[in-house]
């Protein structure tokens, strides 16, 4: 990988066109304003600008460029996000240095030791006999053999020497141990689990034997993260795109009997309780949620938690009804025509949550129930945010509890007034000093910076951050030839500060961006020299001030000698001034 190759993919791929592939792009003066998807929000702040190729959320802070949000986006390190932009760039990426092939090297070895541990597992599930007792446990959950070569699924027998059986493909005890010890699991079923790209990055075991735990899971790697990872997604993207809305289940059975009957719009969690990251990133999809998860008591207490979420998100969710059954597989199992009915009576997410409480407290004819619903169900209204979703919630409830909807409202309120930990929403204005300034019209147009790459050191910079800034931007000017490119150039200084500089300086362009959206070398020119002029008087000045307390302090010390001579300093400060 080298910069050149980088720059190639951010000039064939639009920035603006990409990240308008996962939210809403509107334009807006020189940039384009969306809705932030790593964050919570009504109001669009998020930039991204066009003719600059970067992004920047002015409510959470991310920004960056086209692979910054790719890895934000698709949860992705950087190498992976580099190999998937080129591929859609179509791009040949060269040899990486020996640091980037180590670290990459790394993960793949970690891929390719789960890939192997699948097939190896689903070799013994589909012709060997010790895959006997899966296979007719499958058989009677009524998996297909062609169900189960899609999802990888396996056997993992007792007494298996996995470990024995990879060295083969000169995969060693390490690698094992990266990719979170798959031979840690048998007398189980093997539920490979897939990122959003296809890859095995982890796997959930199901005892057939009499043993605990039930469902065991991998431990967390360098490449999953479970809290993250949505079971089945690879499969169910496409679908989730064109029918517009998600089936969101509890395990993996139930997204496996629900593929098999063509619902192939369906995911579930992997082994954890579904969390607001799972749920943002279905959102890049869709906004509409079915929620299929588990009839039992458990079930009922995720599903009220995910409407929360759904809520403060304001998205859309509906709950399915199974009835007599126990969960979406069961009903597919036992029952599998009752499924278009049971999706067209799914109940509203509210409307469900009311209910629920309803049947949890009793009759509203005694205040004290009225009361405990009420209460129980305020603090999920306080976290929706648009208005009419909030006005039906308020209405419904008042209905369903027979209360005055502004009695509703004003207990809402004063939740809200008691959230003082929430920050303030943050305004899109950006308000730069003048040291600022000058590096952003520098770093907008280094062309006319060229001249002035020397004056940068005679600077009394006030700021630490903009020093070293200034610093790498003369550096960059030795260059000659790399100040005619603008974007090779900003990258050239970004590659060299961390990353806390360089998001700041995405900041930078996108006030430029505002105040000259047609910035011409002349005219940055311009700017550039008044810029140099106001800090170069702010510094004699501050020069001046710092002199004249040095000469106090001399006179209260009897200092005659030293009196003079800061004297003559002040003099020649004063007549440079002049």
């Amino acid at each position: 990988m080298s910069l050149n190759e980088i720059e190639e993919i951010k000039q064939r791929l639009d920035i603006v066109e990409h990240i308008g592939q996962y939210v809403a792009l509107k334009k807006a003066g020189a940039n384009y304003k969306g809705v932030c998807p790593f964050h919570s929000e009504k109001t669009p702040s998020m930039m991204v600008s066009n003719q600059k190729q970067i992004w920047k959320c002015f409510g959470c802070g991310k920004g960056g460029d086209i692979f910054a949000f790719t890895m934000e986006a698709e949860h992705l390190e950087f190498g992976d996000a580099l190999r998937m932009l080129a591929q859609k760039a179509g791009v040949t990426l060269q040899t990486r240095t020996t640091a980037e092939h180590q670290t990459q090297s790394r993960k793949d070895r970690i891929y390719r030791t789960n890939m192997l541990s699948a097939k190896i597992f689903q070799r013994i599930l589909s012709q060997s006999s010790l895959g006997e007792v899966a296979r007719e446990y499958l058989q009677k959950r009524k998996i297909t053999s062609a169900v189960q070569e899609k999802f990888l699924i396996g056997f993992a027998p007792k007494n298996f020497d996995l470990k024995a059986t990879l060295s083969k493909y000169e995969l060693t005890a390490g690698d094992l141990q990266n990719a979170g010890s798959p031979e840690r699991f048998f007398d189980r079923i093997m539920f490979p689990i897939f990122d959003v790209l296809g890859n095995v990055i982890a796997f959930t075991g199901r005892a057939v034997a009499n043993i605990e735990p039930k469902y065991l899971n991998s431990p967390e790697t360098p490449i999953f993260n479970k809290g993250r990872v949505l079971y089945g997604l690879n499969f169910a993207k496409g679908a989730i795109k064109q029918k517009d809305f998600v089936i969101l289940v509890e395990g993996q059975m139930d997204v496996i009997a629900l593929h098999q009957s063509g619902v192939e719009n369906t995911v579930a969690s992997s082994g954890t309780a579904i969390t607001e990251t799972q749920i943002n990133t279905l959102s890049k999809y869709t906004n509409n949620f079915i929620l299929a998860l588990d009839n039992d008591t458990a079930g009922i207490t995720t599903t009220k938690k995910v409407i929360e979420i759904l809520l403060k998100l304001d998205l859309n969710g509906k709950i399915i009804n199974f009835g007599k059954y126990k969960d979406a597989g069961e009903l597919f199992e036992n029952e599998p025509t009752a499924w278009p009915e049971a999706l067209k009576n799914a109940e509203e997410m509210f409307d469900w949550l009311i209910n629920q409480e309803l049947s949890a407290a009793g009759s509203i004819q005694y205040i004290e129930n009225k009361k405990k619903i009420i209460k129980s169900l305020l603090p999920v209204i306080a976290v929706i945010q648009d208005p009419t979703r909030l006005e039906y919630c308020v209405n419904k409830l008042a209905t369903k509890t027979q209360t005055k909807a502004e009695n509703i409202i004003s207990a809402v309120e004063k939740m809200w007034q008691k959230k003082t930990e929430e920050k303030p929403n943050k305004n899109t204005k950006i308000a730069l000093t003048p040291e600022e300034q000058l590096l952003a019209i520098i770093l907008g147009e280094p062309q006319a910076g060229v001249k002035f790459a020397e004056q940068l050191d005679q600077v009394v910079w006030q700021s630490i951050d903009n020093q070293q800034i200034a610093s790498v931007v003369k550096k960059c000017y030795t260059n000659k030839t790399l100040a005619s490119d603008r974007i090779q150039f900003i990258s050239s200084v970004k590659t060299t500060l961390d990353s806390r500089l360089s998001e700041k300086i995405d900041s930078w362009q996108f006030w430029l961006s505002e105040l000259w959206p047609n910035l011409t070398t002349s005219l940055a020119t311009e700017l550039i020299t008044e810029h140099f002029g106001r800090l170069n008087t702010k510094s004699r000045e501050a020069e001046k001030e710092l002199l004249a307390s040095q000469i106090r302090q001399a006179q209260e010390k009897n200092d005659t000698k030293k009196v003079i001579e800061l004297m003559q300093q002040l003099n020649e400060l004063t007549k440079e001034v002049k």
